[in-house]
């Protein structure tokens, strides 16, 4: 398969992919996984990205609703963590936020990095919530029913969104009434790590952001919000890694979700970034020597893939 394609277009990967992949440099990773395959050794180097849409929108540019694909190179079908921008639900793009350094980070463990667009809110767009869900949801979807054909490895499943894309991953996680109607299998979805977003749609500090995206009606900000959604339809079947920084209303705000989530029999634990701003929580993830966010997020991610990989044949 090229590596530079950019066709939005479902490309067949062939005969290159083989039944699983495992690293080949695992000196920064926390575990080393166990998964079947012959000729199963992934350089670290990630091919891609290859670009892919997920959905048609009626008035929508094609790359608004695609992902890039940036598979672990010589090995398949591969895990897939699919990444998701911030940018206040009004701006960012796929292949923004340091988006390359993430791929080469999630090949060191034998994953593909699926980068998602999704419509922003933008003047005159008319794009409003849950426009922005229903994307997501949607691009879940494609990866679970159609990542096949790119050499992913959809039960093998994780989300990663950082800001406004935290809230996007945490929200898909915790409301299935999002992703059943797109085809999508809530029970599909591993893990999501959330990189450093308020829960609480009613009380985030953002509040023209708040507006501009989801209007300005209680009840749809209210559906909006993780933390509802989880005192609404109990357990999600995820397990979650929220990241969080800043002052101690914030951290206090990510503490109440993985509070809601762990007393509803689920499965959440918190990361501390400070002294980390926003932007580095997603900015770091990945940075050669860094400690802060992406050991964690890492050895995380791995426990996910461990749990749902095809166990190795015995010798």
């Amino acid at each position: 398969m090229t590596t530079t394609s950019k066709v939005l277009a479902v490309i067949a990967v062939g005969t290159l992919l083989v039944a699983g992949c495992t690293p080949a440099d695992t000196e920064s990773a926390a575990t080393t996984l166990e998964v079947t395959g012959a000729d199963s050794t992934c350089r670290n180097e990630p091919t891609g990205p290859t670009t892919y849409q997920y959905a048609q929108r009626p008035g929508t540019e094609p790359d608004r609703t695609s992902v890039d694909v940036y598979l672990p190179a010589g090995c398949g079908p591969a895990p897939a963590v699919l990444w998701v921008h911030g940018g206040g639900w009004r701006r960012g793009d796929k292949a923004g936020g340091f988006v390359e350094r993430k791929a080469a980070w999630a090949a060191s463990f034998g994953a593909a990095l699926v980068s998602v667009n999704y419509r922003l809110t933008t003047p005159d767009s008319g794009v409003q919530w849950p426009d922005h869900g229903d994307d997501m949801a949607a691009a879940v979807a494609w990866v679970q029913n159609d990542g096949a054909s790119a050499g992913l490895d959809a039960s093998q499943l994780s989300l990663l969104g950082h800001s406004a894309g935290a809230h996007l991953v945490a929200i898909v996680g915790t409301d299935p009434s999002l992703l059943i109607p797109a085809g999508a299998d809530p029970s599909g979805i591993a893990c999501v790590v959330a990189l450093d977003f308020s829960f609480d749609l009613a009380n985030a500090p953002a509040e023209g952001l708040i507006a501009n995206a989801f209007g300005t009606d209680p009840q749809v900000i209210a559906d909006a919000s993780p933390n509802v959604q989880v005192e609404r339809n109990g357990r999600p079947t995820a397990r979650f890694l929220v990241v969080t920084r800043g002052g101690a209303g914030r951290v206090a705000d990510a503490q109440t979700f993985v509070d809601l989530i762990n007393d509803s029999g689920g499965s959440a634990q918190l990361l501390d970034a400070n002294p980390y701003g926003h932007d580095d929580v997603s900015v770091q993830l990945g940075a050669s020597g860094e400690q802060v966010v992406t050991t964690e997020i890492t050895g995380f991610l791995q426990s996910c893939l461990a749990a749902t990989a095809t166990p190795a044949p015995a010798a």
